[in-house]
């Protein structure tokens, strides 16, 4: 979600980890301490009630449970800078595997020859494992987003 003026500020709302077998280990919608000025739905799914529910947990807790997640774990997902920054955590990078940075899996600039970019999740997933997600006007389902990130490393 979205905090500040104009909402360019991203706050954590939820966080889902899924194992090797796309088992769900953690799937937590976190309550933002601060104002929510865009809940980004069309994107995140995410609703001001999600965040106000009474199984909402705390940033800390999410952390917490993040942190005790994936520790000494290899962790698999698609941009996962952007989630670690917002959780305000560091993974030894050895112990990252990130689809979005895994050369065979980008496409080249489309104006700087040799310069190669990521892909969108949304793409791989269609290319690379025949798999919908990200339906344009439909919402984002965090868990879905893991489970592709999870199968195009395994492919």
């Amino acid at each position: 979600v979205g905090c500040g003026p104009g909402g360019y500020r991203s706050a954590l709302a939820r966080a889902s980890i899924v194992n090797w077998d796309g088992d769900v280990i953690l799937d937590k919608f976190v309550r933002v301490e601060e104002e929510v000025t865009d809940y980004r739905t069309f994107v995140s799914g995410i609703t001001a009630s999600d965040l106000t529910s009474s199984d909402a947990i705390s940033f800390d807790e999410c952390r917490a449970l993040v942190l005790k997640s994936i520790e000494n774990k290899i962790v698999v997902g698609h941009g996962l800078r952007s989630d670690f920054d917002v959780l305000q955590i560091r993974h030894e990078w050895h112990m990252i595997r990130d689809t979005a940075k895994y050369q065979p899996f980008m496409k080249e600039h489309h104006s700087e020859q040799g310069l190669l970019v990521p892909k969108k999740l949304k793409e791989l997933a269609r290319d690379k494992l025949g798999l919908i997600i990200q339906e344009d006007g439909q919402q984002h389902d965090s868990v879905e987003d893991a489970t592709a990130a999870i199968e195009l490393y395994i492919k």
